[in-house]
């Protein structure tokens, strides 16, 4: 019985991530920041790029562009980031009729 102590007192011991049950692979998935972005016009579709290769999580608030552009404009701005999330791994989704939640990579995915 001495032994199964030991081995419980080594586990409590270790990193928090260990305890919690995670593996060494995915200690990468602390570096993740989650981010609130103002999304209103279609030139910071560039930026919001740079923000998900920074691994970022962003939430995009996109009540602004909905008001001032044209659906259309607003849909090719939508399937350049779709296309740009597709070849990284990452995803979106809505959250509501104003928001958006974009992941950067396969680590982080978003579940129905």
């Amino acid at each position: 019985m001495g032994r199964y102590w030991k081995k419980i007192e080594a586990d409590l011991l270790s990193s928090p991530e260990e305890t919690m049950g995670f593996s060494r692979e995915f200690s990468s998935l602390q570096n993740f920041t989650i981010k609130k972005y103002d999304f209103s016009s279609l030139e910071q579709v560039e930026e919001i790029k740079k923000e998900l290769l920074g691994k970022r999580i962003l939430i995009l608030n996109a009540a602004d562009i909905l008001k001032n552009i044209d659906i259309t404009k607003l849909k090719r701005g939508i399937e350049d980031l779709k296309s740009f999330l597709r070849e990284n791994g990452g995803s979106m989704a809505r959250l509501g009729d104003q928001y958006l939640i974009l992941t950067p990579n396969s680590c982080v995915k978003i579940s129905n």
